[in-house]
């Protein structure tokens, strides 16, 4: 056995005297089957040449194994299973679109113009106004037959589509949009004194007003999202 070789055996023992007790070169010949005991000697025991090769084989794979201990990841990534981390995400929940206001007190979400479904009870379709907070401000949806915004309105966009606002009165704003060969009018009316709080969330009403595909007439739906409980349709 080279010097090198008894160097890194007994570098190993050492280190294994540490975790579990000593461990000779001896041990090492016994736990290989290969120590012989030498006759007419009592119990002295010697190992032959080919003792010597099989222990030397074994120092080798001793230290070799723990070679590969030591260059082994540390335990708490040795299984990924254990590591893993589960996530659960949370799914939203479907939007929930319901129909025109009723006439009674209507909670804040998203609500829709289809012609013909109220989202409970009755409502006068195509009527909204703030009843439930100052009542200062109306909105109302309908089909537009003849206007003359065309003309004189300023261009804009609205649910998407090319449009046309104007004011025509005091304190009544109006907007025409074109919606696959449909006019739709859209009417705001706010009270004398009405609050700039209370006109900002009339237009915030109409500036969410989207189409989505709809079984009517019309083939479409006006949806739009109310952020307070205080709507009604009268």
């Amino acid at each position: 056995m080279s010097r090198e070789l008894e160097h890194q055996l007994s570098e190993y023992c050492m280190e294994m005297d540490q975790k579990q007790g000593a461990l000779s070169f001896v041990d090492v010949l016994e736990r290989t089957g290969e120590l012989q005991v030498i006759p007419g000697r009592g119990n002295q025991r010697s190992p032959t040449r080919r003792t010597w090769v099989v222990a030397a084989v074994a120092a080798v794979a001793f230290i070799i194994v723990a070679l590969a201990i030591r260059l082994l990841p540390p335990d708490d990534t040795l299984d990924p299973v254990d590591q893993q981390t589960t996530t659960t995400s949370v799914q939203p929940e479907s939007e929930v679109i319901r129909g025109w206001p009723h006439t009674l007190q209507n909670p804040a979400g998203i609500y829709s113009w289809d012609l013909s479904t109220c989202s409970g009870g009755s409502c006068t379709m195509g009527f909204m106004h703030n009843g439930y907070g100052s009542g200062d401000v109306d909105i109302d949806f309908r089909e537009a037959i003849l206007s003359d915004l065309d003309d004189e309105g300023t261009p804009v966009i609205v649910a998407g589509y090319d449009g046309f606002y104007l004011r025509t009165g005091d304190g009544v704003e109006e907007w025409l949009v074109i919606i696959e060969g449909k006019r739709v009018g859209i009417r705001l009316v706010a009270a004398p004194g009405t609050s700039q709080a209370d006109l900002d969330e009339a237009h915030d009403i109409i500036e969410s007003i989207r189409t989505e595909p709809f079984d009517n007439r019309f083939g479409f739906r006006l949806v739009f999202t109310l952020t307070t409980d205080d709507w009604d349709s009268g």
